[in-house]
Parts: structure tokens; sequence; C-alpha cells
């Protein structure tokens, strides 16, 4: 029998989205607590032992991955996933679904879902969770607000003109699906490193040194942190976590015209480096 996600029961179902980070040591203790408290948790994490924690803090878990292995095309298995989180809320049950790192980046069904049950009323909260990209400025020692920091997907990235600023970092997702547009496969594209590399390297340096970047997903673990210089980046072994950093290659210039409108000259802002050396 069909599913009809328009007929709203009597019960007050409401949904939370919540992350667990990317291990258990990542877990807030204010997911956790809504954890414990749902009628029942829907699940997707990459290790056993996220697996085993929130099914300890939730006997009634669900884990969603199981629809990655029934053949589905990336964007039906998000669709998938959303029709079944609407579906048990849409049943008046009060559901935690938990994704690991942050639940709302990289995550097309909890969007999906959130929308529909927000336009039909029913209450929809999101709470943040430890995500790649906190793990990445802490394992390379990186502050964005230093260069600043660009921020896209591999494959859109590549595919799409963007003004590329060299003198600010530069972040890759998905590097391990870059150039697979089927959307049916977990591997990147025949030509899709190749491609990018070849992007790149008209706002970069052929040497110009980056690194493939992989998080842990099991805590006491070292993260992956490759440096190469950008002519190696084609043959590269990357998986559908790894992410690409490419450092700033120049100094920003400032703006003489945007000084003048604050009565200021470069002198007045020398103090903004961070980096002179201090006696100790």
């Amino acid at each position: 029998m069909a599913r009809d996600y328009n007929v709203k029961d009597t019960h007050n179902g409401r949904l939370t989205i919540a992350g667990c980070g990317l291990h258990p040591g990542h877990m807030t203790l204010e997911t956790q607590s809504l954890i414990e408290a749902a009628e029942t948790v829907l699940l997707v994490a990459p290790n056993p032992l996220s697996i085993q924690h929130i099914r300890q803090l939730n006997a009634n878990t669900e884990h969603l991955g199981r629809f990655y292995n029934m053949g589905y095309s990336r964007p039906e298995i998000y669709r998938q996933m959303a029709l079944r989180i609407i579906e048990l809320v849409q049943q008046g049950q009060s559901v935690c679904v938990v994704f690991y790192g942050h639940p709302g980046v990289f995550v097309s069904s909890t969007r999906m879902a959130g929308r529909v049950l927000s336009e039909r009323g029913y209450p929809v909260t999101m709470l943040p969770g430890i995500s790649a990209d906190a793990c990445l400025y802490a394992d390379l020692g990186l502050d964005p607000a230093d260069t600043g920091c660009q921020s896209y997907e591999s494959t859109r990235f590549l595919l799409t003109r963007r003004d590329v600023d060299n003198s600010a970092a530069l972040i890759l997702w998905q590097l391990g699906l870059t150039g697979e547009h089927s959307m049916d496969k977990f591997e990147p594209g025949k030509k899709g490193l190749a491609a990018l590399s070849r992007l790149l390297q008209q706002s970069y340096p052929p040497e110009h040194q980056v690194c493939l970047y992989e998080a842990p997903t099991l805590p006491g673990f070292e993260p992956r942190k490759d440096w190469m210089a950008l002519t190696d980046l084609a043959p590269a072994d990357v998986n559908t976590i790894t992410t690409l950093y490419v450092p700033a290659c120049q100094e920003p210039s400032f703006a003489a015209e945007r000084l003048a409108w604050l009565g200021l000259n470069e002198d007045d802002i020398r103090h903004w480096d961070e980096y002179e050396e201090i006696e100790v």
C-alpha cells in the first residue's frame, strides 16, 4: 500500500535533527539527552562505536544506512531516508534523527524531511555537531579568520565558474567523488581529479603544496594529512571522505580606497599581524 504523507496523525509528532560528530567522543550532552528521550532514533553513523553508543542510549534505534545497500542512486537514497523520517513523524512519534558530523552539512535527507514537516506544521529543530571542517581546523592548526576561507563541494567547484581568491585558503569537500556527475557511484569520475588539478593550476603554481585530509572516525586514531604538490593530485589515492585543503599562495592587498573611507592607511593596521615573534 502506498504511503500517504499528506494525512496528518492526531498525535503530536516532532522531529529533532542532531549531529553526533565523527566518533562517540564528539557527542554533546544536549544531543545525548534528546536521543535518550526520543520515541524513535534514526541513525546514520560511519563506525560501529558510534552505532553501539547510540543504541545504548536508546534501544529503539533504526539504522538508515541500510538504504546505501539497496542499489539506489545517491539522490534516491536520500529521498528514501527522508520519506522514512516523514513517515514516523506523521505517525505522531517524537523522532530524533542522528547523522555523523553536522546533520545539516552535506546531508540532503534531513533538509528534505525538515522542509516537508515544517510546512505541515510539525516542530523541527536541529542541533549542531562537530563536523569535518572543525576537525580540519584543529588537525591542521588553521584559523579560518587568518587568510579567510573558501569552501566548495569539489564537483560543483569544478563544473561551475568561480572566482578563486588565491590569497585565501580553499577547502574542497567530497574529493573522492570529483567529477562523478551521474550520482550513481561512490568514486571519482574517470577524469575528475586530473580536471580539478588542471583547474587549480590556473590559480596556483604547479608546485604549490596541498593537503589530502581525512578526519579520524574513531577516537585515538590519527588524521590523514598527506601533503603533495598540486601536480601530483591527479593520480592520488582518495576516498569519499577525503577533503582537499589548498593554502593561500600570496598575501592579500589592501584596498586603498576603502582605507580612505575610514580615514586610515596601511600603517594604521600593521598590528593585524598576529605572528610577530614574542619574547618569553
